[in-house]
């Protein structure tokens, strides 16, 4: 109601405000707890003001919740909050350390796994290679581990006069002990460099046997157990012998050390095949001169043979004898 001689004043209509202004991404300031009129630059009580302020407390909510987490009401003060550093996802792995080796021609497997130091195993799982799946020239290995590139020996075949020296070998029967080449090493082995080829029982060490000399050892089994690489090596020779051990493989491992496997059913490698530790090279047959299917296993540095237990792990037999003599 207006009074008689009273003339009416009329206020400016003010506009609503929009949720654009009071959304801004960039407001005037930041809206503060204690002094809201200070800051806000609102009329004290609107509604407005009030919107405000109910805005602040839901950032400063969501913020102790989750983390300093904004929502679309927080935007006024996004541009002052530094976003967190982005975390690494679950599950994702460091990147391997290793090189890259361009193969060249001639190389093998087993002469880069030499060069590097590298186990043959290893090289197939980085580079996810089946057994004796041949290497191409050009074709690019990742070596894991490997600070830098070395020089890697081509592979190459015996020559014809190795190769009848190494059957001529395989054929002789050793009539004397060999002379000692090494050291004698520690009988029981817990940590040794080769795997047993076969699982079964020794049924002839090496040394003296009916007035000659046994130059491996033999490891009865039934027919057709799968025989396997003692270790890392390039398969010299796989084929049938002319003398008493019938069907052999030969493994050379290194420049010095040779493996031979012998009285073979069948041959599974194939000449310079590379073949990992534990890798099937054959089966247990009795070809040649042989009483019963077994395995007749050498050891062999620089050609003269050493006794292949002392390159074996010591079995369960061993332990306890051992055990027992120590007490």
């Amino acid at each position: 109601m207006i009074r008689p001689g009273k003339q009416a004043t009329l206020l400016p209509k003010q506009p609503p405000l929009s949720n654009l202004e009071l959304t801004s991404r960039e407001p005037p300031a930041i809206f503060a707890v204690n002094d809201r009129r200070a800051t806000t630059g609102l009329a004290p009580g609107s509604r407005a003001e009030r919107l405000a302020s109910s805005r602040v407390w839901i950032c400063l909510s969501v913020a102790i919740l989750f983390g300093l987490a904004t929502s679309p009401a927080c935007s006024a003060t996004r541009s002052q909050t530094k976003s967190p550093a982005p975390r690494p996802e679950l599950g994702t792995k460091a990147k391997p350390k290793g090189i890259i080796h361009v193969v060249q021609p001639g190389q093998t497997l087993f002469r880069i796994s030499q060069a590097y130091q590298v186990k043959v195993a290893s090289l197939m799982e980085a580079n996810r290679l089946k057994p004796s799946t041949p290497l191409k020239v050009g074709q690019r290995l990742f070596i894991p581990g490997a600070e830098a590139a070395k020089k890697v020996e081509a592979s190459r075949s015996l020559t014809v006069e190795e190769r009848q020296a190494l059957e001529q070998s395989l054929r002789e029967e050793v009539t004397a002990p060999p002379p000692p080449t090494e050291p004698p090493r520690p009988r029981v082995k817990t940590d040794a460099e080769l795997l047993w080829p076969i699982v079964g029982p020794l049924n002839s060490p090496f040394g003296p046997r009916r007035g000659k000399f046994h130059a491996g050892i033999d490891i009865g089994s039934p027919h057709y157990q799968e025989v396997v690489a003692a270790a890392d090596g390039e398969v010299i020779y796989a084929d049938a012998t002319k003398g008493g051990l019938g069907k052999a493989v030969v493994l050379q491992h290194g420049r010095e050390f040779r493996t031979v496997y012998a009285h073979l059913s069948i041959i599974i490698a194939r000449d310079g095949d590379t073949v990992r530790q534990g890798q099937a090279i054959g089966g247990v047959g009795e070809t040649g001169r042989a009483s019963g299917p077994h395995l007749h296993f050498e050891v062999r540095k620089n050609g003269v043979p050493l006794n292949p237990e002392e390159f074996l792990p010591a079995t369960i037999d061993e332990l306890v004898r051992d055990l027992q003599r120590k007490r």
